[in-house]
């Protein structure tokens, strides 16, 4: 029977073997097959007469290596962050312009609502007879006119609210890093 292990298994196997012999500064694993097809995966020099597949060999790492590795570790982290950070103020800067152009435009058509209503009410509420003729049309246009209002007063607030998130997002200016 032939047992045949992936390189997957191998390193696996080579992860568990320097995790319970911490006090080695240097593991060798070998593989190796003997005689009979069989795959071995042994610390220890194969026999003469095997056929050697790998060697693996793996050092403990210095304390600066560690030191190293702890700060290449931090500062990706760091970068991470920094790249959320930065994505998240753009999005929170973007929705503030968004609703600031709606804002905007729902204002200009407040107005424009309103210049209609007053131009409706002068054409048709010119005399009494025509203003009573003409009064649900002219209430009609008028209560366009607030409602246009309104929902230019709410358009407004949200850009508010969301350049005020925005302002949040972007924070004070902070000093750069070393």
């Amino acid at each position: 029977m032939k047992h045949l292990l992936s390189a997957a298994s191998v390193v696996l196997l080579l992860a568990i073997l320097s995790s319970l012999s911490p006090l080695n500064a240097q593991t060798t694993l070998y593989t190796w097959t003997d005689a009979k097809g069989r795959v071995h995966i042994t610390d220890t020099p194969p026999p003469p007469d095997a056929k050697i597949k790998d060697v693996i060999e793996q050092t403990e790492p210095t304390p600066a290596e560690v030191r190293q590795l702890q700060d290449a570790q931090r500062r990706r982290v760091e970068t991470r962050q920094d790249e959320q950070r930065r994505t998240e103020t753009e999005e929170a800067l973007r929705r503030a312009r968004e609703a600031d152009d709606q804002a905007r435009a729902a204002v200009q058509r407040a107005e424009e609502q309103t210049q209609q209503a007053l131009e409706y009410r002068k054409r048709f509420g010119n005399t009494p007879s025509r203003r009573q003729e003409f009064k649900y049309k002219i209430r009609a246009e008028e209560e366009k006119a607030i409602q246009s209002q309104a929902e230019a007063q709410r358009a407004v607030e949200r850009a508010q609210a969301l350049s005020e998130a925005a302002r949040t997002a972007v924070g004070p200016a902070q000093p750069p890093k070393p």
